[in-house]
């Protein structure tokens, strides 16, 4: 079976130019060649996040850099029937990496880190780089041939204000908040008038949002939902939103 790569560069979608020869370097490359130890003639998968994937064949091998030669690109949609934007208070230490991970794994289109009052982790600069290296990793793993997006993080205030339109919300946009008090989420999506709604759902930090910003959601018209009796922890929830959304038609 062909291993399954990640290209940073755009590769050439034009089957006219095949067969092309494409350089892959960086971390790909080194795992490739010093991990993995491929070899000349070996088949190789590569996509490069814009929803295709690329069949080649190891042509060079070198100590930081292989080349390979495109033979037949395809297009495969493997996206959620569901375009989900999950905003939510990161949590700490490893397990902002298994929620990046599922977030990809099922589907979620974007991710948006969320500063609330009771955060108990910062996104800054490091963790955007971890972040954007799971997704890469998890999109290798799952087959996903578009990457999820990595937004940049907001604050409660900016985010449950009323002028405030995340990139590709629209007027049929559900902009969901998490909240023990609200509506089944799932009673929810089953409303006919709802199925095939982008869904943005907005999770808090697992002390919850605080009473303040529960009140700028919902008068901005954010609909609160419940997710059950039990309290989630914070990835837990976002998981289970995009799985739900995720169950729909295919």
């Amino acid at each position: 079976m062909a291993y399954r790569y990640f290209s940073a560069e755009r590769l050439p979608a034009d089957e006219t130019l095949y067969p092309v020869c494409v350089t892959l370097g960086g971390d790909e490359a080194h795992h490739l060649i010093h991990v993995m130890r491929v070899r000349e003639g070996e088949p190789l998968i590569l996509f490069d996040g814009s929803g295709a994937e690329f069949d080649t064949e190891i042509t060079h091998v070198k100590k930081k850099e292989l080349t390979a030669e495109i033979r037949a690109c395809r297009v495969e949609d493997r996206e959620a029937p569901v375009c989900v934007t999950i905003a939510a208070a990161l949590p700490k230490g490893d397990r902002q990496r298994w929620l990046v991970e599922k977030l990809v794994e099922l589907g979620a289109a974007e991710f948006l880190p969320l500063e609330a009052e009771r955060s108990v982790a910062k996104a800054g600069d490091a963790a955007a780089s971890r972040m954007n290296r799971v997704v890469v990793e998890a999109s290798k793993q799952c087959g996903r041939n578009t990457l999820m997006r990595l937004a940049d993080p907001k604050s409660t205030k900016t985010l449950f204000s009323s002028d405030f339109t995340q990139a590709g919300e629209n007027a049929e946009t559900l902009k969901l908040i998490a909240h023990p008090n609200g509506k089944r989420l799932s009673d929810l999506l089953d409303d006919p008038e709802n199925q095939g709604r982008r869904i943005f759902a907005a999770i808090g930090p697992e002390g919850g949002f605080s009473d303040t910003e529960v009140e700028n959601a919902l008068n901005s018209g954010w609909i609160p939902i419940s997710l059950g009796k039990r309290i989630l922890r914070t990835e837990t929830a976002a998981v289970m939103i995009c799985a739900i959304a995720a169950a729909g038609p295919e």
